[in-house]
């Protein structure tokens, strides 16, 4: 028992010797680490630095914009009268253009028509009637209801009637009903003229509902008609919504179909969208190759801003400051943002002189250390 103790013993401690030996020759194999005293010294190292000189002057803001066109002259047809559709000027149809005042679609109104001339030719015989009283008793205004009668046409629109100043002729001309016929033939007219529909406004039919031989009843829907006037919403910043105004002229593309125009900002928003924290702007467009629905992307050219530079984005830190060398030291300087573009940014602060540092990744660290220009 006691020699296997001592075995035991004696294998612990050859593991233990060998365990010094390695690391004796690990240690030996290593650099020697310098003592603090022959260090060199950095406390006067002076690091070269890239650096840029600005000079300030008035630069012209240019606000890219993006946003989709939608009509701004858009109307649904609806009949408000039955009756048989027929063609106007042109067919009835998806995709027909029309110019204002043109007739878009027409319901067949002939028994309406030939009501309408019925009346109007009662109202006539109705005034010829009472032309013998008005001779006796309103001998002054007699004549004037004569020639009215003479140049009346059933089948025209019925002129006004003849001024009446008295005030018996007026009872006796309301007595015998005139006033209340010729109204109720003026309201006949009216309804007569809704079986024409015309163009308000010059574009294109963009929906047809109905086509010619049916028979179309009150409160129908027929169609969509599109104007040629469009409107394009974008959203700006508010640093770049002091910088526009309406009436500025937009320059406006398409990048799939080439089309280059112009609009006109008609509109600006004062209320922030929640989702993008911008501002709504409308442009004004008109173009007859423009779409409801296309994407079109374009340049405002904003207020100018006076005494700035433009800078590279990342030269401006999150405090708004740039750094600069000063008197051999790089040191950060205070600057005022007025424009951010989508690469540079128009700062005020800057002066003549001023070396700005190009700060490069990893270089957070380099406020209050000695720096020089790097030599050209």
């Amino acid at each position: 028992m006691n020699t296997r103790i001592r075995n035991q013993r004696y294998a612990a401690y050859a593991v233990t010797g060998l365990i010094i030996v390695i690391s004796l020759i690990i240690f030996m194999m290593m650099p020697s680490t310098p003592m603090a005293e022959d260090l060199p010294d950095t406390t006067d190292t002076v690091r070269e630095v890239n650096v840029r000189e600005f000079e300030p002057a008035d630069i012209t803001t240019d606000i890219r914009i993006t946003g989709r066109i939608r009509a701004v002259e858009r109307i649904d047809l609806y009949s408000e009268v039955q009756g048989v559709l027929i063609d106007g000027a042109r067919p009835f149809r998806s995709g027909i253009r029309f110019n204002e005042g043109d007739v878009l679609v027409h319901l067949d109104n002939t028994d309406q028509a030939l009501e309408l001339y019925a009346q109007r030719s009662r109202f006539q015989a109705a005034i010829a009637s009472l032309l013998p009283v008005l001779r006796t008793d309103f001998p002054d205004n007699a004549d004037a209801w004569a020639a009215y009668v003479e140049d009346f046409d059933p089948e025209s629109t019925m002129p006004d009637l003849p001024e009446v100043a008295e005030r018996q002729e007026r009872f006796f001309i309301s007595a015998n009903e005139i006033y209340g016929q010729f109204y109720s033939i003026r309201a006949l007219e009216n309804r007569l003229g809704k079986f024409t529909l015309r163009a308000p406004f010059s574009g294109e039919l963009r929906e047809a509902d109905a086509y010619p031989g049916t028979l179309i009843q009150p409160n129908t829907r027929l169609g969509e008609f599109v104007g040629d006037v469009y409107e394009l919403e974008t959203f700006v910043s508010l640093y770049e919504l002091d910088f526009i105004r309406t009436g500025d002229r937009v320059r406006l593309s398409s990048a799939i179909s080439g089309l280059e125009t112009e609009g006109v900002i008609t509109r600006i928003g004062r209320s922030v969208d929640a989702a993008s924290q911008a501002f709504p702007v409308y442009v004004e467009v008109e173009s007859p190759e423009l779409r409801s629905g296309i994407y079109l992307q374009g340049h405002i050219s904003g207020r100018t801003a006076e005494g700035v530079v433009e800078l590279p984005r990342n030269l401006l830190t999150r405090e708004n400051t740039v750094m600069v060398i000063e008197d051999g030291i790089a040191t950060h300087k205070k600057v005022e943002p007025v424009f951010f573009n989508r690469t540079t940014v128009l700062v005020r602060g800057i002066e003549v002189g001023d070396q700005v540092i190009e700060l490069r990744a990893g270089t957070s660290t380099l406020a209050g250390t000695k720096v020089t220009p790097v030599s050209e």
